[in-house]
């Protein structure tokens, strides 16, 4: 009875996912399919959607953002991945398309163009299509896939949905992905005379940073796990004319941990050949990663930071108590990559896709060495010898211990106020003239004594002539 039961189950489920269209559908000659990835790509499983919170319900999502130039008439992923009933991990996820309003989360907000959920039992290896009733005008849209399945009943056993990843090649357009990783699907649009670039280049990407397509760098070699606690990095030069824009750590895992501390951050220095010596110098880039999902791609994104000309440490630490690693890579990898663990060379290197973009000239690079405080000058229209006046002389003026940058420092010669360290009540009577010793007068009553009696003297020596 269980068997006929399990085999009209089988039959409805198949029914059903006919009259939903969820098969890869054929493409006539009033259809132009156009795709994110590379024709004959061999798909790379990485975008796992089996992330659930605390009550064990299921809140793992991913979207996609893209643009195209024709009428859309459906649109689908060429393979699927699920677990099995009979493991207890099968799944049940949610398709969605929408139309793009001002930003993601306000477009998530709307109604959706199209909706489908599927009840997945072990994968689709011949794709999932979903067909709209009336084609979708040409412009900008959202596609976002839900995986609506919670835990499942056995302990410790989760339900889980994977779609999956390649090297991307769509030529110069941009499409905008969820933090996870890149979407392989494909759009069916109307064919339209006079156009051949169905998938257009997003609004408001920067020209001058021509983000490249992401590409395997070290493909996976086997289910040989490492945990990270303190793991470095070394990349090859960075080509002429770019920089190293994003690297990932394909499908790092977190061995199943689901409390939310699976945790690393992750900061850059220039490489000089010596690891300790590389960590104390500058730091160039830095991040964190919040709550790893297992099994998701473990993602650094350096902008124009990590360019040209140069080798770069990268350094990732785990940051609490939740375990994170990457899936050991193949023996041979590209040239110029080294890895180490805690300072110490290793042997073994890590599944790694990076990304590259073309940025021409960045101009001069931002100086290695910290700002210096300037050295004490002497003013330079300062008299050496001062005359002897009643002005005070500043020879105890205090030196500030926080000099600001040169460049900023006020001229000291012109600006600042000769001090001898601050006044006394009898040196302010000195400048007064009202106290002290009345030196300057005594000096001018005996010089004209002497001018007088020089003057008699002279008047009775003529006297005396004559």
């Amino acid at each position: 009875m269980k068997k006929i039961l399990t085999i009209l189950l089988a039959l409805t489920m198949i029914l059903s996912m006919s009259s939903l269209g969820v098969f890869a559908a054929e493409v006539d000659e009033t259809t132009y399919r156009v795709t994110s990835y590379a024709e004959g790509s061999s798909f790379d499983p990485g975008i796992w959607m089996n992330k659930f919170d605390e009550d064990g319900n299921c809140t793992g999502t991913d979207y996609v953002i893209f643009k195209t130039a024709a009428d859309i008439k459906g649109f689908g992923l060429p393979k699927a991945f699920a677990g099995t009933s009979q493991n207890d991990q099968d799944a049940t996820v949610r398709f969605e398309l929408f139309k793009f309003d001002t930003d993601a989360e306000t477009t998530l907000k709307g109604t959706p163009v199209h909706s489908e959920e599927v009840y997945m039992d072990g994968d689709f290896n011949s794709g999932m299509h979903f067909q709209l009733d009336t084609p979708a005008p040409a412009g900008q849209y959202l596609f976002r896939v839900t995986q609506i399945t919670g835990r499942g009943e056995s302990e410790g056993v989760s339900h889980y949905f994977v779609f999956p990843i390649c090297d991307l090649i769509y030529g110069n357009t941009k499409l905008l992905y969820d933090a996870a990783g890149p979407f392989v699907f494909y759009v069916d649009c109307e064919k339209k005379e006079g156009v051949t670039d169905y998938l257009l280049a997003l609004d408001g990407t920067d020209a001058q940073v021509d983000v490249q397509p992401e590409r395997t760098i070290i493909k996976r070699n086997g289910d040989s796990a490492h945990e990270i606690v303190e793991y470095g990095i070394v990349t090859p030069v960075i080509p002429d004319g770019q920089v190293l824009y994003s690297l990932s750590l394909v499908a790092a895992p977190t061995w199943s941990n689901t409390n939310g501390d699976s945790d690393c951050e992750w900061h850059v220095h220039k490489w000089t050949g010596d690891y300790d010596e590389s960590v104390d110098g500058r730091v160039v880039a830095s991040g964190e990663e919040i709550d790893h999902a297992d099994n998701s791609n473990l993602t650094f994104k350096f902008g124009t930071a990590l360019r040209y000309g140069n080798r770069y440490l990268i350094v990732i630490e785990k940051t609490n108590s939740g375990k994170i690693g990457y899936w050991q890579g193949v023996d041979e990898w590209p040239e110029g990559w080294e890895f180490y663990d805690f300072g110490s060379e290793l042997e073994i290197s890590p599944s790694m896709k990076g990304q590259y973009a073309l940025v021409g000239d960045l101009g001069p690079e931002p100086t290695e060495e910290p700002t210096k405080e300037p050295t004490e000058v002497p003013p330079t229209d300062v008299p050496t010898e001062v005359p002897v006046t009643d002005a005070p002389v500043a020879t105890d003026a205090p030196k500030t211990t926080d000099a600001p940058d040169e460049t900023d420092a006020p001229d000291v010669t012109d600006n600042a106020p000769k001090t001898t360290g601050g006044s006394s009540d009898k040196d302010n009577e000195k400048k007064d003239g009202k106290g002290g010793n009345n030196i300057v007068p005594i000096i001018v009553i005996a010089v004209c004594a002497v001018v007088v009696i020089g003057s008699v003297i002279a008047i009775i020596l003529a006297k005396k002539k004559k």
